[in-house]
């Protein structure tokens, strides 16, 4: 069975690295298809390329055989053209770098990792400055923004170049161990306490909650009040009180498990990045396996929001007991 290989593009790979350019052009491409579709360029000619062969230091394609799946074409800031306006308004700000012009994969080798291997090839040849690769975002490009993030890059800017077409900056920086130790420390951190935190919310809405409810009995039993029309209007009151800390507190709860999420995310980019240089997914590990889907989203996290919810349904109803007497 024949393998995938990446080799330097020469003369012979132009015809049909124009042909593949021509078959994922953005020009006249359905917005939701191109959503989806990822991988999309802008049109060079033919000449275009032949002079990438010399000017680029990276110019490669993927092949199968004789069959050419993609290609992929970057090169340094000191080669960019005149004309490059994005190139060079990053350069002013990010100083040298490498940037990934063009990558394009056949239609019916499409998700076969070709792409990646591409990504792979170059990355591991170029260790020193950023690595960009700017992706026209309109339309907006799902495929292209998953990928980009599963090697590793980030959305560094958003630019829109004198053609009107609205581009994100990805970059891509080799990682410093030290550097991901410190921050993946930092990451596990803020995961612990922000789950301190929503464990405490929910502690404090048990203890308004009983204070609630038995200050409510007290005052509806025969000790409560003076007269029956104080002791029903001081409930009313305390029935008030408990359905908005209750809401309150779902409100607090469902936002305090976004943010615990947001973390969580935080946490298994990092151990990803690590796991590249020898280190192991804790908090990420079998999230990726069939059935997982409860690792993503803890249902704690749900009962943390659906119990003050319920609660304040509760208080609700007990109101409207109240108020029909």
């Amino acid at each position: 069975m024949e393998t995938i290989e990446i080799v330097r593009a020469t003369q012979d790979h132009v015809p049909r690295i124009l042909e593949l350019a021509q078959s994922r052009s953005l020009e006249g491409t359905d917005p939701a298809v191109a959503s989806q579709d990822g991988f999309l360029v802008s049109g060079y000619t033919e000449e275009v390329y032949r002079a990438a062969l010399v000017r680029a230091e990276h110019f490669y394609v993927a092949v199968k055989g004789v069959e050419v799946l993609g290609f992929l074409l970057a090169y340094s800031d000191e080669r960019i053209g005149l004309d490059e306006w994005l190139n060079h308004r990053i350069k002013t700000t990010l100083g040298s770098f490498l940037v990934i012009k063009q990558v394009c994969v056949a239609r019916d080798a499409a998700r076969q990792g070709v792409a990646s291997q591409l990504y792979h090839h170059v990355l591991g040849q170029w260790t020193t400055n950023p690595v960009i690769a700017a992706v026209v975002s309109e339309p907006l490009n799902e495929a292209s923004t998953r990928f980009h993030r599963k090697l590793g890059f980030e959305e560094l800017t958003r630019l829109r170049p004198p053609d009107g077409r609205l581009r994100v900056v990805w970059v891509w920086r080799k990682p410093r161990e030290s550097m991901l130790q410190t921050q993946y420390g930092i990451a596990v951190d803020l995961y612990k306490h922000e789950d301190i935190i929503n464990w405490n919310k929910l502690n404090n809405f048990l203890y308004i909650t009983a204070g609630l409810a038995a200050t409510l009995a007290f005052t509806l039993g025969k000790e409560g009040a003076k007269s029956e029309g104080m002791g029903l209007g001081v409930a009313v009151i305390i029935t008030v009180i408990g359905f908005a800390s209750a809401l309150a507190f779902a409100i607090m709860l469902r936002f305090g498990r976004r943010y615990l999420q947001a973390r969580k995310s935080a946490v298994v980019d990092l151990e990803e990045h690590m796991a590249w240089h020898g280190g192991h997914r804790i908090v990420g590990r079998q999230m990726a396996e069939p059935g997982a889907a409860w690792l993503h989203s803890s249902p704690t996290g749900l009962v943390m929001v659906v119990l003050p919810a319920f609660v304040s349904l509760c208080w609700l109803a007990m109101l409207v007991v109240l108020l029909a007497q």
